[in-house]
Parts: C-alpha cells; sequence; structure tokens
C-alpha cells in the first residue's frame, strides 16, 4: 500500500490507515510497561511482548529542527524555506515532521507543538500551540 509517494509496510499500516481515515495519530504501547514509540515493532525492554496502537495527544516539544532552503521533493517546491523538526512527543516518543503555521525562522527548541488537524494532509504536520 502507498501514501502519496510513502511506501507502508505491514508494521506502520495501522498507523497510516487511521492517520489517512479521520487523522487519529497512533504510537505503539508495550502492554507491559506501557512505553510508547513510533515506529516499534517491539519494546526496547520487553522485546516482542505485546505492542498495540494506541491514540496519543498529539503534542510534544521541538527537540531539534532544520530549515530547508531547497525542495528535495517536487510537492515542496512552492514552500521554500519550510521546518522538518524532531518533536519529542508528551508520550515519549519521537516523531519527525514538518513544522507549519509559523515562519521558519521564529522555529525554536522546547517550542510547544501539537498536530494540526482537519486540513486532510496526507502526512501528520505540526503547528505552534
Amino acid at each position: 500500500m502507498s501514501v502519496g509517494e510513502l511506501v507502508v509496510g505491514d508494521l506502520d499500516a495501522p498507523f497510516w490507515n487511521a492517520w489517512k481515515a479521520d487523522e487519529t495519530f497512533l504510537l505503539h504501547r508495550c502492554s507491559t510497561c506501557g512505553r510508547h514509540d513510533w515506529p516499534a515493532t517491539c519494546c526496547t525492554s520487553h522485546g516482542r511482548g505485546p505492542m498495540e496502537w494506541v491514540p496519543t495527544s498529539g503534542a510534544g516539544v521541538i527537540d531539534t529542527y532544520t530549515i530547508f532552503h531547497r525542495a528535495y521533493v517536487k510537492e515542496l517546491a512552492g514552500e521554500v524555506p519550510y521546518t522538518v523538526a524532531v518533536v519529542r512527543l508528551d508520550e515519549g516518543s519521537y516523531f519527525h515532521t514538518r513544522i507549519v503555521g509559523i515562519t521558519p525562522d521564529a522555529v525554536t527548541t522546547g517550542m510547544r507543538v501539537r498536530l494540526r488537524k482537519g486540513q486532510g494532509d496526507a502526512f501528520p504536520l505540526f503547528v505552534p500551540e
């Protein structure tokens, strides 16, 4: 299966299917210790113990980011410059995403962000809170 240019495998299909269906943001959670990861096939503490996909808050802080001044994919040609960040989600895991709704020079590490919903985005994007 593919979402846009993204090739979706069996292990992450539940995440992309939920996002495409109703913009639900899922993380994989270990049923033993409650640790959240994305993507993950097993818990780093409990190995192949039971994992489940669960909805999350979709909020976090920018841990690090970079500003792209060149479009490396044609879909972003009209959006240069744009910000790509690693967001540390409130549940503890990290997610690579674009930060939108703010000029790139105003983005800072530690900035609170949340999922942008209701826009029909093919990929989860984050905006400042």
